[in-house]
């Protein structure tokens, strides 16, 4: 048929393209210093600190990172071998974040768009987390992660207590009027792990981070009835696990697409109409709220997680009455079955989800948790 065509020469050297060799030529520090420090933000923190010993022109160059994660994995990993290089591994860290947040440029007008704080760090470096904190909101840092107990015991009173006296300042004069001492317009993803903090502290954020899109709540104590509320939230994921004392959560959030909770019981729903995917773990005892507490919902979800972390039976879900799920597209069931038990009364999910699309069914054992979404 018509048409034109090339001919290749197998002989042509692709090496004739180039004018000289430019092999020795250093290309990468030509590049403007911000082209250079976006660069380096993308690089592990240790890694972006190496580059100073490159040339004079690199020295100060990873001081400027906006993204500051201070991730310790294998010395964690060190901890979990051998938990008795947890107290020298724990003054290293803070020695480690110290050193770089003293050697951070001193202009506020810098901005941070990470900043994660991920190890075994106790109340007994509280004023030196906080200290990191105020940097960060100085910074008006985008995206805050603080878990401090990645091994170790879990109990309350070796947490670090948040303190709201960094967030806002009570009038001496005026009863209830208070002062934000920070900016935290610039707010968009807020993750707090094993810590102490307040409901008023929480709902502080809430109301003051007017960018706020995800907020994720591990293992935290001292919460106890959370409302996450309002009209002009933009909130698009709320995601709640194991915190201790926690009795109620009330949820009003016009653009919250997903929600992960641990609790049933205490559990209000109203004005979700984006809210699409859920995840939820429900108690045996309390599984007759659970269709109750959904109501408002079940017609919009595509993604429906149900933890049931208790002895199964055949006919412990039928029982209950759930609605049509007409808009479900994958459903996972994560459950704990007694010994005689089958899957075959989980199969009413099949007939009341006609648009069902994965059926996921998951044996776990008691204690596990839905995995915690990444910041």
């Amino acid at each position: 048929m018509g048409g034109n065509s090339v001919i290749c020469d197998s002989r042509f050297q692709l090496k004739k393209c180039a004018a000289e060799r430019l092999d020795n030529y250093d290309w990468m520090s030509r590049l403007p210093d911000d082209i250079l420090v976006v660069i380096l933000s993308s690089l592990p923190l240790k890694e972006a600190g190496r580059t100073s010993v490159l040339s004079s022109s690199w020295k100060n160059l990873w001081k400027q990172t906006s993204r500051l994660n201070f991730n310790a994995s294998s010395a964690l990993d060190k901890i979990a071998r051998d938990p008795k290089l947890r107290c020298e591994e724990r003054h290293m860290y803070v020695r480690w974040v110290n050193s770089v947040l003293k050697s951070a440029p001193r202009k506020e007008a810098l901005n941070l768009e990470h900043f994660r704080i991920c190890f075994d760090v106790g109340k007994g470096f509280s004023g030196t987390i906080t200290k990191w904190l105020k940097f960060a909101f100085k910074r008006r840092v985008e995206r805050l992660e603080l878990n401090l107990l990645e091994y170790g015991d879990n109990e309350s009173e070796k947490q670090y207590v948040f303190p709201e006296d960094i967030l806002f300042r009570k009038s001496i004069d005026i009863p209830h009027q208070t002062t934000t001492l920070y900016n935290f317009n610039s707010l968009k993803v807020l993750c707090f792990k094993n810590i102490s903090i307040s409901d008023e502290a929480i709902e502080f954020f809430l109301r003051n981070c007017t960018s706020l899109e995800q907020l994720v709540l591990q293992d935290i104590n001292q919460l106890s009835n959370l409302e996450v509320r309002g009209p002009s939230l933009v909130l698009k994921s709320l995601y709640e696990s194991f915190c201790v004392g926690l009795e109620s959560i009330k949820v009003s959030a016009p653009n919250l697409t997903s929600l992960a909770v641990s609790i049933t019981e205490g559990l209000v729903l109203e004005n979700v109409p984006m809210l699409v995917d859920l995840a939820i773990t429900c108690q045996k005892r309390h599984m007759p709220l659970l269709v109750p507490a959904l109501s408002c919902c079940f017609s919009q979800l595509e993604i429906l997680t149900l933890r049931l972390p208790w002895g199964y039976k055949d006919h412990d879900i039928a029982r209950f009455n759930f609605p049509e799920l007409l808009e479900l597209k994958k459903l996972v069931v994560d459950f704990t079955p007694e010994r005689d038990a089958s899957v075959l009364g989980l199969m009413i999910f099949m007939r009341i989800s006609p648009n069902l699309e994965e059926f996921l069914l998951m044996r776990s054992e008691q204690g596990d948790t839905i995995s915690t979404p990444t910041p």
